[in-house]
């Protein structure tokens, strides 16, 4: 086994795979990382039994072959290469040479063998969907999945393709994700799904991995779901991962139907003063009130030896002219970071009820989070 490549091209591949490199596993032959030379190029693949990653990328072949190499040794050296051609050069005994300019590394590899094979998904649902908007949705969904391990089923994006029974939603992909404290739910109408309807929760990390291998890059992703599985490629990437068994909760029933204030902001200036606040809400388990009051929304915070903040934006205010409510600011926080359109509006129907958020005039989307009970916001 023999090839020569761009040192650029490898960085760019291993940087890809490594991310996906188990790094405690009962199982030490996941711990690295297959290299397959064959017709003009280099794959390369990372398992870690619960998501697959492979990248393809350029190579001058001169003798094709497979052999794993340590990930952890690969991905300390691969980096600090410097610019230009670089060779390999496998022995029979496994032993890998790294050549470029003058100097050169030899490391131990290991058959390939025994590498778990990444899954192919053949049978089920495929569609294709816009790069862009890929990670459009992904960004608008999963900051708000749960990080605790109690809450296995929330720890994913559910993903729902095909029309709703609701007449007024005409939307056919829509993604949802929730942690039990705040909820977000993202829609569009795409063109080509109009026969497909399936559902599957996504985990977290497969949709954050595959939005870091697509950046930027246009073209469309081809998405195909099974009953266990689900696979995302992309020019020269392929990622495949189990999907979370079990019930997602109805986000349905959670959103409200109507509510008493609503309340237009600009966003960079509701997201500037939430930031603000946060600073001294940080010692006070992060808890702000939003007061309105007129034509003014106040964040108000106060924490013991630290200080207080009282935040005021100009609003559009309908439907009533005071309350107060109390939220985790950092949650508020998330849902602005998300929403790109020059105004946010806020909804609320009282101080224990939960407050919706949603783009002025940008994509359908929804954000739902929590209140918390306070003996102002509970009297």
């Amino acid at each position: 086994m023999e090839f020569n490549l761009k040192t650029e091209d490898l960085i760019t591949g291993v940087s890809v795979v490594e991310r996906t490199v188990a790094t405690r596993s009962t199982l030490p032959i996941i711990g690295n990382i297959l290299f397959e030379a064959q017709k003009g190029e280099l794959k390369l693949s990372a398992n870690n039994l619960e998501m697959g990653v492979e990248v393809r990328i350029p190579a001058e072949v001169k003798g094709s072959g497979s052999i794993l190499i340590p990930a952890k040794t690969l991905g300390g050296i691969v980096p600090k290469l410097p610019k230009g051609d670089i060779a390999f050069k496998v022995s029979e005994k496994g032993m890998v040479k790294i050549s470029y300019k003058e100097s050169s590394f030899s490391i131990h590899g290991l058959p390939a063998d025994e590498f778990p094979a990444l899954p192919k998904v053949k049978e089920g649902k495929t569609f294709y969907l816009n790069t862009a908007d890929f990670l459009k949705m992904v960004k608008k969904t999963i900051f708000a999945v749960s990080a605790s391990e109690d809450k296995y089923v929330l720890s994913g994006v559910l993903l729902e393709v095909g029309k709703t029974k609701d007449t007024h939603d005409t939307s056919n992909l829509r993604m949802i994700a929730t942690d039990g404290y705040r909820l977000a739910r993202v829609a569009a109408k795409i063109d080509g799904l109009e026969n497909i309807t399936c559902s599957a929760i996504v985990p977290a990390k497969a949709l954050s991995e595959f939005s870091k291998i697509v950046q930027q890059k246009e073209d469309k992703i081809k998405i195909m779901i099974s009953t266990d599985q689900i696979a995302f490629e992309h020019s020269n990437a392929y990622l495949v991962s189990r999907l979370i068994q079990g019930q997602f909760p109805d986000y349905r029933q959670v959103m409200p139907k109507k509510a008493e204030i609503k309340t237009l902001l600009p966003a960079d200036q509701f997201l500037d003063a939430a930031e603000r606040t946060a600073v001294i809400a940080g010692g006070s388990a992060n808890v702000v009130k939003i007061e309105i009051a007129g034509k003014k929304v106040h964040l108000v915070a106060n924490t013991p030896d630290v200080g207080s903040v009282d935040e005021v934006i100009l609003a559009e205010v309908s439907g009533g002219e005071k309350t107060q409510i109390a939220f985790n600011i950092k949650l508020i926080i998330d849902a602005l970071k998300a929403i790109d359109t020059e105004q946010v509006e806020l909804e609320l129907s009282g101080p224990l009820s939960p407050g919706i958020m949603k783009p002025v005039g940008g994509e359908d989307f929804l954000y739902i989070t929590m209140p918390i009970r306070t003996q102002e916001t509970a009297s």
